[in-house]
């Protein structure tokens, strides 16, 4: 099993149930939010994806996601391949010289 965006919804609704209802896992969240998510659902957050919980005035937990992107993507080249997924397309000159079939205007009477 691994995370989805519908998932990850769904366990944070049993995270600040189960945050609601004992204390231990409670200050567990608020101390270590990646040790409270991989024990209730057994699954390690993914690579670059920190989780910042808090209390809120009303005592409700409030969790911030934060998704950093690796280091190693961020300032890299396209190789061939995917420089090809992204080329081509048209231009607005093209829609101009070769665009839909116009009819034939007529003058109105």
């Amino acid at each position: 099993m691994s995370w989805t965006l519908e998932k990850a919804n769904e366990q944070f609704g049993v995270f600040k149930q189960r945050a609601s209802e004992d204390a231990q896992f409670r200050a567990l969240a608020l101390a270590d939010p990646k040790r409270a998510v991989q024990e209730l659902t057994g699954l390690e957050l993914p690579e670059g994806v920190e989780i910042e919980i808090s209390e809120g005035e009303n005592g409700e937990l409030q969790a911030k996601t934060l998704i950093n992107a690796p280091s190693s993507d961020a300032e890299r080249e396209l190789d061939e391949s995917e420089l090809e997924q992204v080329a081509g397309g048209t231009s607005f000159s093209a829609f101009i010289l070769y665009g839909p079939p116009y009819p034939e205007k007529t003058k109105k009477r």
